[in-house]
């Protein structure tokens, strides 16, 4: 393997797009719930969170060398770029520095972290080739403001919006991000809960369920708010993106689309309520 092409697969086995995105959505949270969070808010969150994400991606391509070895060879492990002794000892090395720096946010903060964390390996490790594959994420998703939340002492009641719409958004996204995989996974009698629809039904449903939050959002917000209307253009850009990519058939595009979108959305819509 060359050089370059080394140091992309272990830079990918901790799945960058997917933890940055998630940390930037915690980060973008944080003066959404308190605009006069410290620095040190700030730092906490989005490390602990860096550091979640980066783990729930090394466990990802743990529980599939196997798996990868024959549909991925180009990855990490498969490849040997990185051994599956030193995936196995950077996640647990990032799990103790995000459990260690979480605990200063408060022991509610801390456990919301915990059960966030537990979704992203639970699913790995155990429900992402079965027919819970979706439960993970819809219940990861709402966790992700709530924990910010708790961390500033900003809970409030209207928050209860976020469990149905995240959940549904968290499905959403799992659907769009098996999508790709779906042929392969059947080939190898290995499918989770998208199997069932199949790639592009699967794609078809995520657009819908998203845009259906979307709609629920921009009408709990208010149509003609300034937010409201940001709110739907979010939504709108999304789903054109997603169709665009779907069409050129651009592996996880629609995942991409779907979940730029779906942050835009949460930004805005916690912001406005």
């Amino acid at each position: 393997m060359k050089p370059e092409a080394l140091w992309f697969a272990r830079l990918r086995i901790v799945h960058p797009f997917p933890s940055l995105l998630v940390t930037g959505l915690t980060l973008a949270l944080v003066p959404v719930a308190d605009r006069h969070s410290p620095t040190s808010t700030f730092a906490v969150l989005g490390v602990s969170m860096l550091c979640y994400q980066f783990t729930i991606g090394l466990a990802n391509d743990i529980a599939d060398a196997a798996a990868d070895a024959q549909a991925k060879p180009w990855k990490a492990i498969p490849s040997g770029a990185v051994t599956r002794r030193v995936a196995l000892i950077t996640a647990f090395a990032f799990t103790i520095v995000g459990l260690t720096l979480s605990v200063t946010l408060g022991l509610h903060a801390w456990a919301i972290g915990v059960a966030g964390l537990s979704c992203g390996l639970v699913y790995d490790v155990w429900l992402k080739r079965t027919q819970f594959s979706w439960l993970p994420y819809a219940v990861a998703f709402p966790l992700l403001p709530i924990w910010v939340f708790v961390s500033t002492d900003s809970w409030s009641n209207r928050l209860w919006w976020v469990f149905p719409l995240g959940g549904v958004l968290g499905f959403a996204l799992h659907l769009a991000n098996q999508s790709p995989d779906i042929e392969g996974d059947r080939a190898a009698g290995a499918g989770g809960f998208a199997e069932r629809f199949g790639e592009e039904r699967a794609g078809q449903v995520a657009c819908a369920l998203f845009a259906t939050c979307g709609l629920v959002a921009t009408v709990v917000v208010g149509w003609g708010s300034a937010r409201g209307l940001l709110t739907t253009g979010a939504v709108v850009v999304a789903l054109v993106a997603a169709t665009v990519v779907r069409r050129r058939g651009v592996t996880d595009g629609l995942f991409t689309a779907l979940a730029v979108g779906s942050a835009a959305m949460a930004v805005l819509f916690l912001s406005a309520i």
